[in-house]
């Protein structure tokens, strides 16, 4: 499919939309002891994190990425970016998104940028709205103000 929305709700209410230029559904064999539908997403995609288009809690993007439908768990890949409401803005090239732990995760280099600076490292946890998150191995600066 191509120019593609998706939108998951529970009990009516939108809680993430998929928004893709082009989606790949895979469905596993009947004869799997586990029901396994993937989505595949090239060409760019925007998944919004929380609700729809107009009011979500984060924001997440990248080139290209694999979505299991059964468990509502993404793994995002190129030039990957994941903005909160606050304005932060992680950059990776790898991403982790698990709706089920309500968990964002990574392994590979990162890059936070804050309205205090910028913050460098490898490997990154947080909270699914990205408001919470802790960087594995840090590096960077930060801008502290002065104690008077």
């Amino acid at each position: 499919m191509e120019g593609v929305r998706l939108s998951y709700s529970e009990r009516g209410k939108v809680q993430h939309v998929l928004v893709a230029a082009s989606v790949t559904r895979e469905a596993s064999s009947e004869a799997a002891s586990e029901s396994e539908d993937f989505v595949t997403v090239d060409g760019g995609f925007t998944l919004y994190l929380g609700g729809d288009e107009n009011h979500h809690s984060s924001q997440l993007t990248a080139h290209r990425g694999t979505l299991d439908e059964a468990n509502l768990r993404l793994v995002a890949e190129e030039e990957v970016v994941l903005r909160n409401a606050a304005g932060d803005r992680l950059e990776t090239e790898y991403l982790v998104w698990s709706e089920d732990s309500d968990r964002v995760y990574t392994h590979h280099a990162v890059a936070v940028y804050t309205e205090d600076g910028v913050l460098f490292g490898r490997g990154l946890e947080s909270d699914g709205r990205f408001e919470r998150y802790q960087i594995l191995q840090p590096t960077g600066e930060l801008n502290v103000p002065e104690l008077r």
